[in-house]
This record gives structure tokens, C-alpha cells and sequence, in this order.
């Protein structure tokens, strides 16, 4: 296509959100060429256990999805599964969408990923946090001496804007904290709790609608959410954490007693994400500091000290922002220094969105944003 730009991509992880993906793609491909001067192609698939597919030359996002429905199980690939790393290198391509599930325990394969797509010269695109909370300065350091773009918006709140939000909306913009519900499973297994559902049957309930990830642990004992807030501190705030640096509460313990005793005072349980300068956060709400209402030198003394964070089971009244933050909405209130407190808030946090944070990293890559 004259005038068109073609990137082509290796996308590692083809679970919900790598397969939303390709359908954005599939669907807006003539948009996408008419009206940015894009095209999309895919070099390779990676998954961890349904086969690869590698194709130098390009394949479409339509053809992506008839390969893997093609397969004697759905979602299979036709050539077997290959390390992510050496997909990367046979398969040529100049951009990377890193999609696989969060580990845990210091994002090792997803970091080697980057790392990978770095050293073949690629930009980055990753939804998985995993990177960005555990060594994010370093990865960072390793785009911009390559010349190279780094991109992680769907890492923290699926397709609701944080990062961009910051920089291009919010010039000149200082983090100095935040407070949000990061977690939609653990708001639907505190909901279920609350109307006298066993805590096996709402885990299962979750489950079953798409929202909980690969190993539900991660959402329950508060690893997913510490991944977020590390990953949010590092980025907006240059805190250096790793999220063995956040404590967590977990939901696995949770009485009955507990949920009843907050419902009945007309409060809601809520796990609560935060990241302060120089002190433990607790929730505050939207009081004084969230109106943006700091004494002078605040901003000053905040840059030297140390981000301290916390992921917290904790009772938010009607009066707290957050408390709105229910079944599938995600939330986060962003104390800053010249624009008060801003609220971002998400409905409906599926992998769609998650998808298009994949969709609007690459239309930000090729428009220089």
C-alpha cells in the first residue's frame, strides 16, 4: 500500500488478550491503513503450551486467527512451542507484544522477553506488568540507549489511560501519590461474600467470567495488585520498588464476620492500592490531599524522600472516591502537584480493553507520541 507503513509483529501470548488482539486488528485493518498509515502484520506467535507459528514474511491478523483455529484444539498453533527468546530471534520482526501472564516472582521470562525484543533493535509493546514492576529504570535505560520505544499502558489498568495520561495530557506534572482499586476479581469475591456466597463459589463465579488471571492466587493473595502499584510508582513517581517491596493483605483468610460487620455500617471492603513520599499510605479519600491542598515545599521535600507502598484490605465509606469501584470497575485517584487530584476510572475491565491499550501503544509508537 503506497504511503502505508508495515510493522511487523512478534506477539508472545495468545491467551484472552493477545486473541482480542488480533480481532482489533482484524477488524479495524482498513482503518487503521486509511487513516494512520499503518499496517499490521505478524511474524510470530508465541504461547507457553499450544504450539508457535512462524511466518518471516507476514501474516494478517485474520490469517493469525485461522492458524489457531485451524488446530486440533482451538487457540493452537500448527509448529510446536518454541522459547519466547528464540521466536524473537528467527522471526525478523521490528516490533514486540509481549501478552504472556504475570509470574509473580520477579517477572523473569517476561524481562528476558524485552530484553530480546531490545537487542534485535524492536520497539516494545507489554501488557504484562511484570516488567515494569520488577525492573523497569533498567529496561527503560536499555530502550532509550537503543533508540527504541517502551510501552506498557494496558500493564496497570487494561485500555484505561495512566501512563499517556501523564504524558500528554499532564505536562509538567508531578505524581506525588495514589490510592485505587486495581483488582476487579477481588471486588466481585468481596461483593459475593457480602450477599452470602461462599468464598469457593465466588472465586468460581469470577473464573468463569474471564476475570480472574491464570493462577487465581495472584489476584487473591494481593500479588497482581502489588505488581500494579510497583509498576505505577516506578514509572510516574521513579520510586525503585519491586513489588516485594509493597506488603499485602490477602482475601484467601476473609470471615464472613468481617463482610457482614461492613455492610451493616454501610461500608464496602475494598482492596486498596497506594503509594506515598516518605510515609506508609492508608486511605484518605478525596480530603485535603486530594485536593491538591499542600504546604509550601511539599513537592521538594517529597522528591527526596523515599516511595513507600501498600497493597490493603480496608473499609472505604460512601464518602470515599473509591468506594464508587465495584464488580468490574477499576479506579485510581492521582494526587499531583499542579493539578490537585485527578480520578481515572474504568467500567467494565475486560480483555478487550486490555487489547486496545495494545491498540493505542502501537498507534502511539507510530506516531512519535
Amino acid at each position: 500500500m503506497p504511503g502505508v507503513v508495515t510493522r511487523s509483529a512478534c506477539l508472545l501470548g495468545f491467551g484472552n488478550v493477545g486473541r482480542r488482539f488480533c480481532e482489533l486488528v482484524a477488524r479495524k485493518g482498513d482503518e487503521l491503513a486509511d487513516e494512520h498509515g499503518l499496517r499490521v502484520v505478524f511474524a510470530a506467535v508465541g504461547t507457553a503450551a499450544h504450539g508457535s507459528l512462524l511466518a518471516s514474511s507476514g501474516l494478517t491478523a485474520a490469517e493469525v486467527l485461522a492458524a489457531a483455529a485451524s488446530g486440533d484444539e482451538p487457540g493452537t498453533f500448527p509448529y510446536p512451542v518454541r522459547s519466547g527468546v528464540e521466536l524473537l530471534a528467527a522471526s525478523g520482526a521490528d516490533l514486540l507484544i509481549e501478552a504472556t501472564p504475570l509470574d509473580p516472582h520477579g517477572g523473569r521470562a517476561a524481562i528476558a522477553h524485552l530484553e530480546a525484543g531490545l537487542a534485535h533493535g524492536m520497539d516494545v509493546i507489554t501488557v504484562n506488568k511484570g516488567p515494569i514492576a520488577w525492573d523497569y529504570r533498567r529496561l527503560a535505560a536499555l530502550a532509550a540507549a537503543g533508540g527504541r520505544r517502551l510501552l506498557f499502558e494496558g500493564a496497570v489498568m487494561d485500555g484505561c489511560p495512566i501512563f499517556s495520561l501523564f504524558r500528554s495530557c499532564l505536562p509538567g506534572c508531578r505524581l506525588l501519590g495514589f490510592e485505587a482499586v486495581f483488582n476487579s476479581t477481588t471486588n466481585y469475591i468481596l461483593d459475593a461474600l457480602g450477599e452470602g456466597v461462599g468464598f469457593a463459589d465466588a472465586l468460581a463465579r469470577v473464573q468463569a467470567a474471564g476475570y480472574a488471571e491464570t493462577d487465581p492466587s495472584h489476584d487473591i493473595d494481593g500479588h497482581d495488585a502489588a505488581a500494579k502499584t510497583a509498576a505505577l510508582a516506578n514509572v510516574l513517581m521513579d520510586a525503585g520498588l519491586t513489588p516485594d517491596d509493597v506488603p499485602k493483605d490477602s482475601i484467601r483468610d476473609l470471615t464472613a464476620e468481617r463482610v457482614a460487620g461492613a455492610r451493616a455500617a454501610g461500608r464496602r471492603l475494598r482492596v486498596v492500592c497506594s503509594a506515598a513520599f516518605g510515609e506508609r499510605p492508608t486511605a484518605r479519600g478525596d480530603r485535603s490531599a486530594a485536593r491538591g491542598k499542600r504546604p509550601a515545599g511539599h513537592v521538594a521535600a517529597a522528591a527526596a524522600a523515599p516511595v513507600r507502598a501498600a497493597v490493603r484490605l480496608t473499609e472505604l465509606g460512601p464518602e470515599h472516591a473509591l468506594f464508587s469501584a465495584t464488580g468490574s470497575t477499576l479506579s485510581a485517584l492521582l494526587f499531583t502537584d499542579l493539578m490537585g487530584t485527578v480520578q481515572v476510572a474504568e467500567r467494565d475491565a475486560l480483555p478487550d480493553q486490555t487489547a486496545y491499550a495494545i491498540y493505542a501503544d502501537l498507534l502511539a509508537i507510530h506516531e512519535g507520541r
